[in-house]
């Protein structure tokens, strides 16, 4: 391994792009670098007052000048999921900051994913997670709580400025450098895992795993199980800030994560959730028209036309109101 490839590699996000399966079955089994776990780099970067960040600490905390070059995949990084009114908009800055000023010497991973197919995902997930919500109130909290328009950040919310993934980009492209700045698609990773892979691996100077686990991570459920995941979720306090319960049977939180995934291997449930069929025509369309000029500078950035892999790139024919609730409903704030 030549000097230049044992820099340390930060895999920084985002959600819900395959994330789970790097830290399980890909990147430990990485010759010739040190996968450092979650905990440790959760513990170091995100359970701390920025205000008393010391680069140097940090580095030695991680051991980043220990042995082998360090390997860290956190999507936290880049914001926590659910929260993405404070975190997406403030904390993925001030980390890339602190990732700089720790190791400029770095290489940065990032993953995009269509917007449609990753709210999607985030509102799966927010029920994986205990969230009690309908996917409208999931997407758009501003009809429902008294958030104020000037202080947003006051509850932990969704918010679809963390989908602007070519400002994110522009910002590590400006601290590391772009050419130690690598972008990649969900899509081409599922397409074709193994010659996804291999591009990955050529453009990262590593040695690809021979033996990989084909497990899948955070399957979305099927569209039978959602109200009924909804229903077990007000039963338990955990997971989520923004949900509702009923009252809290102890371990129940568990126990109905383990008995989801079970019914979630039944064709009687119907087949995953599609975006049209979860979020709803009107929705999809709106996310599309909000989202078609990031990804033209995402994907002008990339070198690759995002149309082909299903992303918005082109303006709408006509512009589509955000969806809203019934009007005498809106009124109620609640």
């Amino acid at each position: 391994m030549s000097a230049a490839d044992r820099r340390p590699i930060f895999h920084v996000g985002v959600h819900k792009t395959a994330t789970s399966w790097f830290q399980n079955s890909f990147y430990p089994k990485l010759e010739g670098y040190r996968y450092l776990h979650r905990r440790l780099v959760r513990s170091t970067l995100l359970a701390k007052s920025p205000l008393a960040f010391d680069a140097a600490v940090a580095r030695q905390d991680l051991g980043l000048d220990d042995g082998a070059p360090a390997i860290i995949c956190e999507e936290d990084l880049c914001g926590v999921l659910h929260n993405a009114g404070l975190t997406s908009n403030y904390v993925a800055k001030e980390i890339a900051n602190q990732l700089f000023a720790i190791a400029p010497e770095a290489r940065i991973v990032l993953f995009i994913r269509e917007q449609t197919a990753m709210a999607t995902s985030c509102y799966q997930q927010y029920l994986r997670e205990g969230g009690t919500s309908s996917v409208h109130r999931y997407l758009f909290p501003e009809d429902y709580l008294h958030l104020g328009r000037v202080r947003p950040l006051k509850t932990p919310r969704f918010d679809f400025t963390q989908f602007e993934f070519d400002r994110l980009v522009a910002h590590y492209d400006s601290l590391f450098g772009r050419e130690n700045v690598f972008v990649f698609a969900y899509e081409d990773l599922v397409a074709d895992r193994d010659l996804f892979l291999s591009r990955f691996c050529a453009e990262l100077a590593l040695n690809c795993p021979t033996q990989m686990q084909n497990k899948r991570y955070n399957a979305g459920y099927r569209a039978g199980l959602i109200p009924i995941a909804r229903v077990m979720n007000l039963f338990t306090v955990r997971g989520v800030a923004n949900k509702v319960s009923l009252v809290h049977i102890p371990y129940w939180y568990k126990l109905r994560e383990l008995l989801l995934e079970r019914l979630n291997r039944l064709p009687l449930f119907g087949p995953r959730a599609a975006p049209e069929k979860l979020l709803g025509h009107q929705t999809c369309d709106w996310i599309r028209q909000r989202f078609w000029q990031s990804n033209v500078a995402l994907g002008r950035r990339m070198g690759i036309d995002l149309a082909e892999l299903g992303y918005a790139t082109q303006p709408p024919v006509t512009l589509k109101e955000r969806p809203r609730r019934a009007r005498i409903f809106g009124l109620m704030r609640h």
